[in-house]
């Protein structure tokens, strides 16, 4: 007999051990505790700033399985030393009790009043400590009525008494564990955020952007879990999975860090350089002017040479700010490029630099091929910050997930071109999250927001040409559905300062 006891004690230590959800781990303490003593109920508390909280309650006889999330709670039992348990973690003393009604020692007014209310009878208890490897008092465990072969309700065995102290000690010391694992993950977590805030000195519309990425992946995560408990999916995430994703979704732009801010944030297709070439212009008039009055050039030239610059400012402004090109104002810029003033002095100053008309053409965007291929490296910068943070253990995807999300399903994705089943479900996640964020976006420097019905739309027709997950789209269009605007995002909005200067402000 002692021997099985000896093999369930080793047995159930190896539970314990092994339980990574907190939750699950506080209701296996009572299985166990209630497994070992074979009695009918049990009742765990956790100690937290001088009083004892109610955390898990089971009552076999009478069906009751209650946790501190449930509806109904209990208030916390304060430290005091009439209360039988406040008694025993004030003591760090185990109490084996044969008959609770005979008991003067204690107040049992509260188990006899919930005994009044359910009609349950309360008659012997054992209560001990749950003490850990340091000496610290973790919590305090209430087991209620042992019973015999018959059912009978009986005194606990005093041989009980030494098998739960060893349980207690296992459970104290897999609870310190698995809080000591959170607070590790919560400062993995902190400094996580840190290390956004600081992309947010930078890069401001980068860091709401991926916040609300986060904030996305979380709503829809859980939105699939509870259709998965539902029986309407098969995908599950379990809370492992599911911090990891949201890490990734935390993290997947990280390596815009390295992205110069010239071409994160361009507005316009000369950027900065705009006032350059200006000032250049201002400096061909001059040029022009200068040899008319030396007499290199006549009245006449000067003049169509004064007429030719001041067009092109004037239209270098307006093409500069313009989304599209037409085939016509391609060819303007490109004989724009071609102009050169050719000084008295040997100098030659070309109108455009080579630069300057590249950036000036692009047919579409602002943003030329060696800028945008610049700001698609960002994915393998993300990937090589990643495996230098070492969450290989923890978060043993999360690179393979952050490193996609740029990824379609037709191959045309990037940075490595995957299609198909290449792509992990929880990347196809993070990319229709991603670009619906981009598009819904109020803080892009380059673009207007769009309303959430045209961007689903757009959405939409990416699933419609291969290139998103259209199940994914499904269940993030009903998980947006649902929610009906409960997650709060972050949004950005633009201020003047005293000085007229355009700043960024962000609204929770």
């Amino acid at each position: 007999m002692e021997k099985l006891q000896a093999d369930k004690i080793l047995e159930i230590g190896i539970q314990l051990t092994a339980e990574h959800d907190y939750d699950r781990l506080l209701s296996k303490i009572i299985d166990c505790a209630m497994e070992l003593t074979g009695c009918d109920g049990g009742t765990l508390y956790l100690y937290d700033g001088e009083r004892l909280n109610f955390c898990v309650m089971k009552t076999q006889s009478m069906g009751i399985d209650r946790n501190g999330k449930s509806g109904e709670q209990f208030p916390p039992v304060p430290m005091d030393e009439t209360k039988v348990c406040a008694y025993a973690a004030i003591h760090r003393r185990l109490l084996n009790i044969p008959d609770a009604y005979d008991c003067q020692e204690f107040d049992f007014s509260g188990p006899r009043e919930y005994d009044r209310l359910t009609g349950y009878r309360t008659v012997s208890m054992l209560v001990f400590p749950l003490v850990n490897h340091e000496g610290q008092l973790i919590g305090v465990v209430q087991l209620i009525n042992a019973a015999d072969e018959q059912g009978r309700v009986i005194p606990f065995d005093e041989a009980c008494e030494k098998v739960v102290q060893s349980l207690g000690s296992q459970a104290a010391v897999a609870v310190s564990n698995m809080r000591f694992v959170q607070e590790i993950e919560q400062l993995m977590m902190s400094v996580t955020q840190v290390f956004t805030d600081a992309i947010d000195a930078r890069i401001p519309y980068n860091y709401y952007h991926s916040r609300n990425v986060h904030l996305y992946v979380k709503m829809l995560v859980d939105y699939i879990n509870r259709q998965h408990e539902a029986g309407k999916t098969d995908h599950f995430f379990d809370s492992m999975e599911r911090d990891e994703i949201l890490m990734a979704a935390l993290m997947h732009d990280i390596g815009k860090l390295v992205i110069p801010n010239e071409i994160l944030d361009k507005k316009t297709r000369l950027g900065s350089g705009l006032a350059l070439v200006q000032e250049r212009f201002g400096h061909l008039a001059a040029r022009y002017r200068i040899d008319c009055l030396e007499g290199r050039i006549s009245r006449e030239k000067w003049e169509e040479a004064e007429k030719r610059i001041s067009d092109a400012q004037n239209r270098v402004l307006e093409l500069n700010r313009k989304n599209r090109l037409t085939q016509e104002e391609i060819d303007y810029v490109r004989q724009l490029g071609d102009c050169v003033y050719h000084g008295a002095d040997g100098q030659d100053i070309p109108f455009l630099t080579s630069e300057e008309k590249e950036c000036l053409s692009v047919p579409s965007g602002n943003l030329t091929n060696a800028e945008r291929e610049m700001i698609r490296s960002h994915v393998e910068y993300t990937v090589r910050y990643l495996e230098k943070m070492k969450y290989d253990k923890r978060y043993p995807h999360i690179i393979q997930w952050a490193g996609a999300h740029h990824e379609l399903l037709d191959g045309s994705g990037y940075p490595r071109g995957l299609k198909g089943d290449e792509i992990p479900f929880e990347a196809r996640i993070l990319a229709v999250v991603d670009v619906f964020e981009a598009l819904t976006s109020s803080d892009r420097p380059y673009k207007t927001s769009m309303e959430r019905e045209k961007a689903l739309e757009v959405l939409g027709k990416m699933a419609d040409e291969g290139k998103i997950d259209r199940e994914v789209l499904g269940l993030f269009r009903e998980a947006l559905a649902e929610d009906n605007g409960r997650t709060r995002l972050i949004h950005c909005k633009d201020r003047e300062d005293e000085t007229g200067r355009t700043v960024k402000e962000h609204d929770d």
